[in-house]
């Protein structure tokens, strides 16, 4: 009998314990899918920045919370005998980890272009357009440190058609459009250009290819452009402009017909090439080259 009645009490202990333990991991379950809930909610209602642990931990990446990596361990619960306040070190694969790359900003992740009104309207017709948003890998400077560089969207004209390309650029050095306050100005810009063939003061790519360099390009700015942390959003872009050339602000206007049906985005680098006398867009530059371009990961047009 009392051997009967130990294996009761052992018996009665273990439920106990694996109860409490499912009870435990119930809750870990429940708290785990009640987090997933908050995070989605916050993510699409605009407050994109997920706590894994509030005054800690700061988890996210800005716009959709996804390759969320948080801990909620750290948490600095008071008390004596304290162990919940641990630490951790969560790893990932490499394709989960932190958009830490060098010269992120050259490297566009998304670019999502939005057209508007007609589709590649015909010669004549203003009433469209296009909206960009491009998402890099890292955040973009707007304060010059970045180099001279910007964003192209091609479109089947620059192929086609009147071979026009639009494009966002910053850089200081060279005076190019009527945004920039003085020659040494690195404040975010739109033209739309045209590309020539230069390889004798641009050189060639990795591929032997020549460098273009540009050969027309507008003094007044199309549309608008607003850079924010890792993202560059270029706002009603006309699908037909007309603006004197940065070559010579006060002449006569030059029209450029890039339409609004995109091609490809890509990043790139300007490299002036000066002449002699000078290094201001006015006729004392031998070139301006455009290098390094590199095409944007993913093209959606909506």
């Amino acid at each position: 009998m009392t051997k009967t009645l130990r294996n009761r009490k052992y018996l009665l202990a273990i439920i106990t314990v694996a109860a409490v333990t499912s009870i435990l991991v119930g809750s870990a379950i429940l708290i785990s899918i009640l987090g997933t809930a908050v995070a989605s909610e916050k993510a699409y209602t605009g407050n994109s920045r997920v706590p894994g642990n509030i005054a800690t931990n700061d988890c996210g990446n800005e716009f959709i919370s996804s390759k969320v990596l948080c801990s909620n361990t750290g948490s600095q619960v008071q008390g004596d005998e304290n162990a919940a306040a641990l630490a951790s070190i969560q790893n990932a694969g490499k394709s989960t980890l932190p958009d830490i790359i060098l010269d992120g900003f050259l490297k566009i992740k998304d670019a999502i272009i939005r057209p508007f009104g007609q589709t590649d309207p015909p010669v004549g017709n203003t009433n469209g357009g296009l909206d960009a948003f491009l998402k890099t890998h890292g955040l973009i400077p707007e304060n010059g440190q970045g180099g001279a560089f910007g964003y192209g969207i091609l479109t089947t004209n620059t192929r086609t058609g009147d071979g026009s390309l639009i494009v966002t650029t910053t850089h200081k050095g060279v005076l190019d459009s009527a945004e920039q306050q003085n020659i040494n100005d690195p404040v975010w810009h739109n033209h739309m250009i045209k590309l020539v063939s230069d390889a004798s003061h641009c050189g060639t790519d990795k591929s032997g290819k020549p460098n273009p360099a540009v050969g027309q390009i507008t003094w007044e700015q199309p549309g608008h452009v607003q850079i924010a942390g890792t993202t560059a959003h270029l706002t009603g872009i006309p699908n037909k402009f007309s603006s004197p050339s940065s070559f010579a602000p006060s002449g006569p206007n030059q029209t450029y017909e890039p339409g609004n049906v995109a091609e490809n985005v890509v990043s790139f680098k300007l490299s002036p090439v000066p002449s002699d006398g000078g290094s201001a867009p006015d006729g004392t530059l031998k070139a301006v080259c455009v290098t390094d371009i590199t095409p944007a990961k993913n093209l959606i047009v909506k």
